[in-house]
């Protein structure tokens, strides 16, 4: 299969998908490795296709109106991790990212996209099967989260349940 064709079948398989679909299975699909399919992903996004990453595979970013975003500026060593994500997702939040300051670099961004607790399962197992460190070990465990939810009584529920635990700084 040529890189255009595989191109065309990896957007053909995004579009007909209701859920994620995994790069292995794209990989299958097309006969390739799967960081081919990784470098076809990004070969698309630089040409502009709205492709996001979740724990569950690629999917295409869905343009609906936006619900109520805040960015919540959290503090907690690696233990809280779990707890925090699930206090969000709980309680109809999206977790969309994950931001930290480095002196060197600046800001610093990894997409997350969980939605779920199932989505907070799989990126805590993720992280423990590659033994890849937080993004907030470079900054003293100082973080931001984007969050979405529909309405302003979900956002407040998770600042509440953010500050039960511990984690929110003020």
């Amino acid at each position: 299969m040529e890189n255009k064709e595989r191109r065309d079948t990896i957007l053909a398989m995004l579009r007909k998908a209701d859920k994620p679909v995994t790069g292995t299975d794209m990989a299958r699909v097309c006969q390739v490795s799967r960081q081919i399919i990784v470098g076809d992903i990004a070969l698309l996004r630089a040409s502009g296709t709205p492709i996001i990453s979740t724990p569950r595979g690629y999917q295409l970013q869905e343009f609906r109106k936006q619900g109520v975003q805040e960015s919540f500026l959290c503090r907690h060593g690696a233990d809280q991790v779990e707890a925090e994500l699930n206090a969000i997702v709980d309680n109809g939040g999206v977790v969309h990212n994950v931001v930290v300051e480095h002196e060197v670099y600046g800001f610093m961004e990894g997409e997350l996209n969980l939605r779920s607790r199932r989505d907070v399962q799989l990126y805590i197992q993720r992280m423990k099967e590659t033994k890849a460190p937080l993004l907030s070990t470079m900054s003293n465990g100082i973080h931001t989260h984007l969050v979405e939810t529909n309405t302003e009584e979900e956002m407040e529920a998770i600042r509440k349940a953010l500050e039960k635990l511990g984690v929110l700084v003020e």
